[in-house]
């Protein structure tokens, strides 16, 4: 009896510990324990998100709970961000968004490179520029929009880059605030400028779709804007 008390005390503290260690939250934010920690699950900007419990899980939905194996566009993807692209009919893979921004004021990285760097626009070569920008760029800290985005971990998953500005085109055209409803800013955007990975050493990409339409800008990489992080499936 004594030995069974001591058992259930030790884990009610252990849950009681790792509760208290549960920081820097937000009002609307999830957390879950998965057996090991708690994970946190930021609460999505975009308003037609709904609460519900999936596969014994609470977690954020529009319309129902996602499918594991097939996808449509504004679910919770397999890292649990926003689906924005499905690259094939079977829905089984595509690009998903990061919920939340990674920065506000970050500059690209890479000015003032003394050699060349150009990197690609279309759909599918963000993480090679991002690996690319990483490799070449003469800034040590952590702090350009590349890194940022690399250096994301969400629900488990580390291989998030920065979109190319196609990719970042795509996002913002069909969850961003021009999206047809009920998929209207489901990112969850800022009003605000973003960068892609679409640039070089001296000039690059971003680009919004706060204003009337969607718009790009090109400009020196020393410019502060948004990051927002992607991946692949």
């Amino acid at each position: 009896m004594k030995q069974t008390f001591l058992i259930a005390l030790l884990i009610f503290s252990t849950l009681l510990l790792n509760t208290a260690k549960a920081t820097n939250n937000k009002v609307g934010d999830l957390q879950y324990w998965n057996g090991t920690q708690w994970i946190q699950i930021p609460a999505p900007k975009g308003t037609p998100f709904k609460m519900t419990l999936c596969d014994g899980e609470l977690t954020w939905v529009i319309n129902k709970c996602p499918s594991k194996s097939h996808f449509h566009i504004g679910d919770l993807g397999p890292a649990r961000g926003i689906v924005f692209d499905l690259s094939d009919s079977t829905g089984k893979h595509g690009l998903e968004a990061a919920p939340v921004d990674q920065s506000l004021n970050s500059q690209w990285g890479c000015y003032g490179l003394k050699t060349a760097l150009v990197t690609s626009s279309s759909i599918g070569t963000g993480t090679a520029n991002t690996t690319q920008i990483i490799d070449r760029c003469n800034q040590s800290g952590s702090g350009i929009a590349a890194k940022l985005a690399n250096n994301y971990v969400f629900s488990g998953f580390a291989d998030w880059y920065l979109p190319s500005i196609e990719e970042l085109n795509q996002m913002f055209k069909t969850i961003g605030p021009r999206a047809p409803a009920p998929l209207t800013n489901a990112g969850g955007f800022s009003d605000a400028l973003y960068w892609s990975s679409t640039g070089d050493g001296e000039n690059a990409k971003g680009a919004s779709i706060s204003k009337s339409a969607l718009f790009q800008i090109y400009t020196t990489t020393n410019v502060q804007l948004s990051v927002r992080a992607i991946r692949s499936f």
